[in-house]
Protein backbone atom coordinates (compact mmCIF):
# COMPACT_ATOMS: atom_id res chain seq x y z
CA UNK A 1 0.00 0.00 0.00
CA UNK A 2 2.76 2.41 1.00
CA UNK A 3 4.78 1.57 -2.11
CA UNK A 4 1.74 2.10 -4.36
CA UNK A 5 1.00 5.44 -2.70
CA UNK A 6 4.64 6.53 -3.01
CA UNK A 7 4.76 5.51 -6.68
CA UNK A 8 1.52 7.36 -7.39
CA UNK A 9 2.73 10.47 -5.59
CA UNK A 10 6.04 10.37 -7.46
CA UNK A 11 4.24 10.05 -10.81
CA UNK A 12 2.06 13.05 -9.93
CA UNK A 13 5.11 15.14 -9.02
CA UNK A 14 6.91 14.19 -12.25
CA UNK A 15 3.80 14.97 -14.32
CA UNK A 16 3.37 18.31 -12.59
CA UNK A 17 7.01 19.10 -13.25
CA UNK A 18 6.64 18.31 -16.95
CA UNK A 19 3.52 20.47 -17.13
CA UNK A 20 5.33 23.34 -15.43
CA UNK A 21 8.10 23.11 -18.02
CA UNK A 22 5.53 23.16 -20.83
CA UNK A 23 3.55 26.15 -19.55
CA UNK A 24 5.03 29.58 -20.12
CA UNK A 25 4.66 32.27 -17.51
CA UNK A 26 3.60 35.32 -19.53
CA UNK A 27 5.06 38.48 -18.03
CA UNK A 28 6.28 40.52 -21.00
CA UNK A 29 6.26 40.86 -24.79
CA UNK A 30 8.77 38.09 -25.47
CA UNK A 31 7.00 35.53 -23.29
CA UNK A 32 3.59 36.46 -24.73
CA UNK A 33 4.81 35.92 -28.29
CA UNK A 34 6.49 32.64 -27.30
CA UNK A 35 3.35 31.41 -25.54
CA UNK A 36 1.24 32.23 -28.60
CA UNK A 37 3.69 30.44 -30.87
CA UNK A 38 3.59 27.32 -28.70
CA UNK A 39 -0.21 27.13 -28.82
CA UNK A 40 -0.35 27.76 -32.58
CA UNK A 41 -0.11 24.08 -33.53
CA UNK A 42 -3.07 23.26 -31.27
CA UNK A 43 -5.44 25.47 -33.27
CA UNK A 44 -7.15 23.13 -35.75
CA UNK A 45 -10.49 24.81 -36.43
CA UNK A 46 -11.94 28.28 -35.90
CA UNK A 47 -14.16 31.08 -37.13
CA UNK A 48 -12.58 34.36 -38.19
CA UNK A 49 -13.58 37.75 -39.56
CA UNK A 50 -11.67 40.48 -41.37
CA UNK A 51 -13.05 44.01 -41.64
CA UNK A 52 -11.16 46.63 -43.60
CA UNK A 53 -12.23 50.26 -43.77
CA UNK A 54 -10.35 52.67 -46.01
CA UNK A 55 -10.87 56.41 -46.23
CA UNK A 56 -9.09 58.69 -48.70
CA UNK A 57 -10.03 62.31 -48.02
CA UNK A 58 -13.84 62.16 -48.28
CA UNK A 59 -14.07 58.84 -50.16
CA UNK A 60 -14.47 55.62 -48.20
CA UNK A 61 -14.76 51.91 -48.88
CA UNK A 62 -15.26 48.82 -46.77
CA UNK A 63 -14.58 45.10 -47.15
CA UNK A 64 -15.84 42.31 -44.91
CA UNK A 65 -14.69 38.70 -45.02
CA UNK A 66 -15.65 35.85 -42.74
CA UNK A 67 -14.34 32.32 -42.62
CA UNK A 68 -15.15 29.04 -40.95
CA UNK A 69 -12.38 26.45 -41.08
CA UNK A 70 -12.64 22.86 -39.90
CA UNK A 71 -9.90 20.48 -38.75
CA UNK A 72 -9.59 19.09 -42.30
CA UNK A 73 -8.76 22.56 -43.67
CA UNK A 74 -12.10 22.88 -45.47
CA UNK A 75 -13.36 26.46 -45.45
CA UNK A 76 -16.58 28.40 -45.90
CA UNK A 77 -15.85 32.00 -46.89
CA UNK A 78 -18.22 34.98 -47.08
CA UNK A 79 -17.27 38.15 -48.97
CA UNK A 80 -19.01 41.51 -48.74
CA UNK A 81 -17.94 44.79 -50.36
CA UNK A 82 -19.26 47.42 -52.75
CA UNK A 83 -18.91 45.08 -55.72
CA UNK A 84 -19.98 41.68 -54.44
CA UNK A 85 -21.81 39.82 -51.73
CA UNK A 86 -21.27 36.11 -51.94
CA UNK A 87 -19.88 32.89 -50.59
CA UNK A 88 -17.39 30.30 -51.75
CA UNK A 89 -15.87 27.13 -50.33
CA UNK A 90 -12.41 25.68 -50.13
CA UNK A 91 -12.95 21.92 -50.21
CA UNK A 92 -10.06 19.46 -50.52
CA UNK A 93 -7.85 22.43 -51.48
CA UNK A 94 -10.19 23.35 -54.36
CA UNK A 95 -11.85 26.75 -54.75
CA UNK A 96 -15.57 26.19 -55.32
CA UNK A 97 -18.02 28.98 -56.10
CA UNK A 98 -21.53 29.41 -57.41
CA UNK A 99 -22.08 30.52 -61.00
CA UNK A 100 -25.51 30.77 -62.64
CA UNK A 101 -27.01 28.75 -59.80
CA UNK A 102 -24.48 25.93 -60.04
CA UNK A 103 -21.45 25.18 -57.89
CA UNK A 104 -18.25 24.91 -59.91
CA UNK A 105 -14.64 24.04 -59.14
CA UNK A 106 -12.81 27.20 -60.24
CA UNK A 107 -9.36 26.07 -59.13
CA UNK A 108 -8.07 26.26 -62.71
CA UNK A 109 -9.97 29.45 -63.50
CA UNK A 110 -8.67 32.07 -61.09
CA UNK A 111 -8.95 29.79 -58.09
CA UNK A 112 -5.59 30.92 -56.75
CA UNK A 113 -6.97 34.45 -56.40
CA UNK A 114 -9.87 33.16 -54.33
CA UNK A 115 -7.52 31.17 -52.11
CA UNK A 116 -5.36 34.28 -51.65
CA UNK A 117 -8.42 36.16 -50.37
CA UNK A 118 -8.51 33.91 -47.32
CA UNK A 119 -4.95 34.78 -46.23
CA UNK A 120 -5.97 37.61 -43.83
CA UNK A 121 -8.39 35.17 -42.16
CA UNK A 122 -5.98 32.29 -41.53
CA UNK A 123 -4.70 31.84 -37.98
CA UNK A 124 -1.17 30.78 -38.88
CA UNK A 125 -0.71 33.77 -41.20
CA UNK A 126 -1.04 36.21 -38.29
CA UNK A 127 2.37 35.21 -36.95
CA UNK A 128 4.09 36.87 -39.90
CA UNK A 129 3.01 40.09 -38.18
CA UNK A 130 3.18 39.03 -34.52
CA UNK A 131 6.76 37.76 -34.82
CA UNK A 132 7.81 41.28 -35.84
CA UNK A 133 6.35 42.93 -32.73
CA UNK A 134 9.31 42.19 -30.47
CA UNK A 135 9.44 45.77 -29.19
CA UNK A 136 5.69 46.14 -28.65
CA UNK A 137 4.33 47.26 -25.28
CA UNK A 138 2.86 44.45 -23.18
CA UNK A 139 -0.07 44.75 -20.80
CA UNK A 140 -2.15 41.82 -19.54
CA UNK A 141 -2.62 39.74 -22.69
CA UNK A 142 -2.28 42.66 -25.08
CA UNK A 143 0.58 43.77 -27.33
CA UNK A 144 0.59 47.31 -28.72
CA UNK A 145 3.03 48.61 -31.30
CA UNK A 146 2.94 52.35 -32.04
CA UNK A 147 4.86 53.59 -35.08
CA UNK A 148 5.28 57.31 -35.68
CA UNK A 149 8.11 57.39 -38.23
CA UNK A 150 9.34 55.58 -41.32
CA UNK A 151 12.53 54.79 -39.45
CA UNK A 152 10.48 52.66 -37.04
CA UNK A 153 8.41 51.22 -39.87
CA UNK A 154 11.53 50.13 -41.75
CA UNK A 155 13.00 48.55 -38.63
CA UNK A 156 9.93 46.38 -38.15
CA UNK A 157 8.75 45.66 -41.69
CA UNK A 158 11.76 46.39 -43.91
CA UNK A 159 13.78 43.23 -43.40
CA UNK A 160 13.50 42.11 -47.02
CA UNK A 161 14.86 44.23 -49.86
CA UNK A 162 11.56 44.32 -51.75
CA UNK A 163 9.74 45.39 -48.57
CA UNK A 164 12.35 48.05 -47.90
CA UNK A 165 11.93 49.44 -51.41
CA UNK A 166 8.13 49.46 -51.13
CA UNK A 167 8.31 51.34 -47.81
CA UNK A 168 10.72 53.93 -49.19
CA UNK A 169 8.47 54.45 -52.21
CA UNK A 170 5.54 54.91 -49.82
CA UNK A 171 7.53 57.47 -47.85
CA UNK A 172 8.15 59.52 -51.00
CA UNK A 173 4.43 59.64 -51.69
CA UNK A 174 3.22 60.05 -48.09
CA UNK A 175 5.87 61.63 -45.82
CA UNK A 176 3.70 61.36 -42.68
CA UNK A 177 2.91 57.96 -41.19
CA UNK A 178 1.23 56.75 -38.00
CA UNK A 179 0.53 53.08 -37.39
CA UNK A 180 -0.92 51.44 -34.28
CA UNK A 181 -1.09 47.65 -34.09
CA UNK A 182 -2.89 45.96 -31.20
CA UNK A 183 -3.00 42.21 -30.62
CA UNK A 184 -5.31 40.72 -27.98
CA UNK A 185 -4.85 37.16 -26.70
CA UNK A 186 -7.31 35.02 -24.75
CA UNK A 187 -6.57 33.19 -21.50
CA UNK A 188 -5.08 30.30 -23.50
CA UNK A 189 -2.63 32.68 -25.22
CA UNK A 190 -4.47 32.26 -28.52
CA UNK A 191 -5.08 35.20 -30.83
CA UNK A 192 -8.45 36.82 -30.22
CA UNK A 193 -8.24 40.11 -32.11
CA UNK A 194 -5.76 42.11 -34.18
CA UNK A 195 -6.36 45.79 -34.95
CA UNK A 196 -4.12 47.51 -37.48
CA UNK A 197 -4.76 51.25 -37.77
CA UNK A 198 -2.65 53.00 -40.42
CA UNK A 199 -2.69 56.70 -41.30
CA UNK A 200 -0.76 58.22 -44.23
CA UNK A 201 -0.65 61.86 -45.23
CA UNK A 202 0.83 64.33 -47.70
CA UNK A 203 -0.12 67.91 -48.56
CA UNK A 204 -3.11 66.89 -50.69
CA UNK A 205 -4.21 63.51 -49.42
CA UNK A 206 -4.98 61.83 -46.11
CA UNK A 207 -5.51 58.07 -46.04
CA UNK A 208 -6.85 56.07 -43.11
CA UNK A 209 -6.90 52.28 -43.20
CA UNK A 210 -8.38 50.31 -40.32
CA UNK A 211 -8.17 46.51 -40.44
CA UNK A 212 -9.62 44.30 -37.71
CA UNK A 213 -9.18 40.52 -37.62
CA UNK A 214 -10.96 38.35 -35.04
CA UNK A 215 -10.81 34.66 -34.10
CA UNK A 216 -13.46 32.72 -32.18
CA UNK A 217 -14.83 29.19 -31.63
CA UNK A 218 -11.29 27.83 -31.64
CA UNK A 219 -11.33 24.03 -32.07
CA UNK A 220 -15.14 24.05 -31.99
CA UNK A 221 -16.01 24.58 -35.66
CA UNK A 222 -17.55 21.76 -37.69
CA UNK A 223 -18.47 22.35 -41.32
CA UNK A 224 -21.30 20.64 -43.16
CA UNK A 225 -20.17 20.87 -46.78
CA UNK A 226 -23.20 20.65 -49.13
CA UNK A 227 -23.17 17.66 -51.51
CA UNK A 228 -23.45 19.94 -54.53
CA UNK A 229 -20.21 21.62 -53.42
CA UNK A 230 -18.46 18.27 -53.02
CA UNK A 231 -19.64 17.24 -56.50
CA UNK A 232 -18.80 20.53 -58.22
CA UNK A 233 -17.58 20.18 -61.80
CA UNK A 234 -14.17 21.53 -62.75
CA UNK A 235 -14.14 24.38 -65.28
CA UNK A 236 -11.28 25.98 -67.17
CA UNK A 237 -9.60 22.76 -68.25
Amino acid sequence: MYKKLTAGLLATIVLAGCQADKDIQVTDTASQIKAAQETKQDVKSYASTYKNKTKENSKSSQTYLSLKKDKDDNQEVTVKNQEENGKFYVYENKAILQQDGQWIDASKLGGSQLLAMTTPLLYSEQFKLIDKLKDADYKSGTLTETITSYEQYLKIFGQQENDKKAIKDLQKKFPDIHNTITVNFNKNNQIEKITNDLKLKNKETAIENNAVTTFSDINNVKLEIPNEVKQAKTVGE
